[in-house]
């Protein structure tokens, strides 16, 4: 079978959850053919740099013209399928002879679900939404089957008219290397990381904080946030700083507690690592969700008070056995509730027609 994953570069949650599914399609399937494209970069090739770039803009600088543009969106998240679009795409799956699509990005479904109508076309798209709110903009006709983090998510999706039988809980993908034993050590260890750190508006005075005591270790990952790395690396004495990385996992199997941003596969990166989520002020319209979901099922705390002093809540929450224990339970828990289903189960056909 050849299967093409498409994602796009709008954060790095949507590629994570591409190159997992990848990952777990070719464990159970070696023989398959599993292609991850960025659709966005092939569509629109002289042009992409300038949508990430003001994706980027305003995710970081107007969050709240981000949010309504995003909830516009979702209203009218038809995708214009222009003549040049249909050809594109003509050349992406024909010539690959692609079987199955699977999008982690709205766009992405909308724009094979169009093209599916106009050239009444049978390749099997699968879609996995990657936050647990779910929106209109997630939704489209041609979708053979959704894969959703979490109860509350299939019943978002069937109260929007899909059908219950399309919808498998599967949770959002993560790579299998989160999934491992964590070592035993005397000193306690905090993971910071999302966002290049803009989450936290004083990081010196915040940093200064967690140093000054000496029963934890303190990583934080700043990513590709050059200005960040330069400004805090070896500044403290129990503060590591890691620049861009490909080995999140080995971090989170260090970590006693996560702080970050509310973005979903983190969180479920979290959930599989069984490490407890503090998540400060969810701004973007998806991260509420997440949040919300995070305290419903008590695996980590929300400050959504962004202006207030956030460090002895850390150290309170890191130094409480119980209630992290508590936490941990209840990741297990989320992990043993879903559904052991394939990416590449829905239809099993010997030929799939273009």
């Amino acid at each position: 079978m050849n299967i093409l994953i498409l994602t796009g570069k709008f954060g790095f949650g949507h590629t994570s959850a591409a190159n997992s599914i990848k990952e777990k399609l070719l464990l159970e399937h070696p023989e398959y053919n599993v292609q991850v494209i960025d659709f966005i970069e092939y569509l629109f090739p002289i042009i992409s740099k300038v949508i990430y770039g003001t994706f980027n803009f305003l995710v970081n600088k107007c969050c709240a013209l981000y949010n309504f543009l995003n909830k516009i969106g979702s209203k009218n998240s038809n995708a214009p399928l222009k003549s040049f679009i249909v050809r594109k795409i003509d050349r992406l799956l024909i010539d690959n002879e692609i079987d199955m699509c699977i999008s982690v990005f709205p766009v992405c479904s909308q724009y094979i679900s169009a093209y599916k109508r106009s050239r009444k076309s049978k390749v099997i798209l699968n879609t996995c939404v990657t936050d647990v709110d779910v929106h209109e903009e997630w939704i489209s006709d041609e979708t053979n089957l959704y894969f959703v983090a979490s109860e509350k998510t299939k019943a978002n999706l069937v109260d929007k008219g899909v059908d219950s039988d399309k919808i498998v809980i599967s949770g959002i993908p993560v790579k299998n290397s989160f999934n491992c034993e964590k070592d035993i050590k005397i000193k306690k260890n905090i993971l910071i990381m999302g966002g290049g750190l803009g989450l936290i508006p004083s990081i010196d005075e915040f940093l200064c904080d967690l140093d000054s005591n000496d029963n934890f270790t303190v990583n934080v990952i700043v990513g590709n946030n050059q200005k960040m790395y330069d400004k805090i690396s070896n500044k403290y004495k129990n503060v590591n700083v890691v620049g861009f990385t490909n080995e999140v996992y080995k971090y989170m199997k260090e970590a006693d507690l996560i702080v970050t941003k509310a973005g979903g596969v983190t969180m479920f990166e979290a959930i599989v690592s069984e490490t407890p989520l503090f998540i400060i002020k969810p701004f973007l319209k998806q991260e509420l969700g997440n949040a919300l979901y995070i305290e419903d099922n008590n695996i980590g705390e929300v400050v959504w008070d962004k202006s207030k002093s956030i460090s002895n809540d850390i150290i309170r929450l890191i130094e409480d056995k119980e209630q992290r224990e508590k936490m941990i339970s209840n990741m297990r828990n989320i992990k043993m509730s879903f559904e052991n289903t394939s990416y590449a189960s829905f239809t099993k056909r010997e030929e799939v027609e273009l």
